[in-house]
This record gives structure tokens, C-alpha cells and sequence, in this order.
């Protein structure tokens, strides 16, 4: 609920300012769903995976952002102008063997055609077709990040976007693709 996110918001500053902190970075805390208490669990000193689920729900180009601060400049925000709209739902979209244990799958990407962008859905990739899932690099090929109104709204988007996704790949490990949700 607010007053939890606005608690947890709160120590998350407190942490960062503690040890003068200057970076974009991200603090976790673990829950307790009956009493709604929550303990601090780590920080990553970095942007993480899903930084495009806050991206869409603030409206704030992160990564610019951090880059700005690398760079010397100082944030032309603060926390209170910092505000949170509607929903976001993240997938990775990653090319995994389901028959080793969904081991990483190497091979051409035949066919990679991502579902149109806008209204709601983002995709970040660097993968094409024609292209090679190599076995030196992660086996995400792609985030699929969709934005809704309401919670709702977003997991249909993401739904849809799924099922609008084409994929095929050559080779004899590139046979599934899975999707993590976060949010």
C-alpha cells in the first residue's frame, strides 16, 4: 500500500545517504505478508534487469539519469517529484533447452520477430534475425516490459505481446523460450 512503499522508500534513502551513495542503484527488502513488516535484504550497487518496470511507472529515463550523475552533473529531481503511475510487468525472454534443465540454448535466430511497440509495450533487445545465441553471453534475447492503468490491464498486455512474439531458431538447442515475469 502507499504508507508501506513510502516506509520502505524512506530507509532506502536513509541507506543510500548513510554511505554517500551517488548512483542509480537498488535496495531490496523482504516482506512479511501477515504484518506487514519489511527487513532490508541487500543493495545492488547498479541498474538492475527489470529498471524498465520503473522507467515506465515514473516516466524517468534511469539509465540516462545515472549517466548524468557519472558524469558530474547533478539530478534535476528530487525524491518527492519522484511519482508512480499505473502498473508495469516485465518478462525476460531467454533461449533455454527444457529438455537439459533449461540450459542455455545456442544457435541462429531464424526467425525473431518482437511484437509491435507502443501503447503500453516496450521490448529491449540486441538480438536479430539472422543472429547468434552464442554460448559466451547470457541466453536472454530479449525484455518485454508492458504498462497498464491498472495491474489488470498490464498482465494483459503482456499476454498479448507474448503471444504476438515470433521465434524460431536453427540448431539443435534452441527449442523453447521462457518468460520471467517481475513486477
Amino acid at each position: 500500500d502507499p504508507e508501506m512503499r513510502k516506509a520502505m522508500g524512506e530507509q532506502a534513502v536513509a541507506l543510500a545517504r548513510a554511505v554517500d551513495y551517488e548512483s542509480a542503484g537498488t535496495v531490496e527488502f523482504v516482506v512479511s505478508g501477515a504484518t506487514k513488516e519489511f527487513y532490508f535484504l541487500e543493495m545492488n550497487t547498479r541498474l538492475q534487469v527489470e529498471h524498465p518496470v520503473t522507467e515506465l511507472i515514473t516516466g524517468l529515463d534511469l539509465v540516462e539519469q545515472m549517466i548524468r550523475v557519472a558524469y558530474g552533473e547533478k539530478l534535476p529531481l528530487t525524491q518527492a517529484d519522484v511519482g508512480i503511475d499505473g502498473w508495469a510487468m516485465e518478462c525476460r525472454i531467454n533461449a533455454e533447452d527444457p529438455f537439459r534443465g533449461f540450459l542455455p540454448s545456442t544457435g541462429r535466430l531464424i526467425k525473431f520477430q518482437p511484437p509491435a511497440e507502443g501503447n503500453g509495450v516496450r521490448v529491449d533487445t540486441g538480438v536479430y534475425e539472422g543472429g547468434e545465441i552464442s554460448m559466451f553471453y547470457d541466453p536472454m534475447i530479449a525484455k518485454l516490459i508492458t504498462w497498464g492503468e491498472t495491474r489488470d490491464e498490464a498482465a494483459d498486455k503482456q499476454i498479448a505481446a507474448l503471444d504476438a512474439f515470433e521465434i524460431e531458431g536453427l540448431g539443435h538447442n534452441i527449442d523453447f523460450v521462457s518468460a520471467i515475469m517481475q513486477h
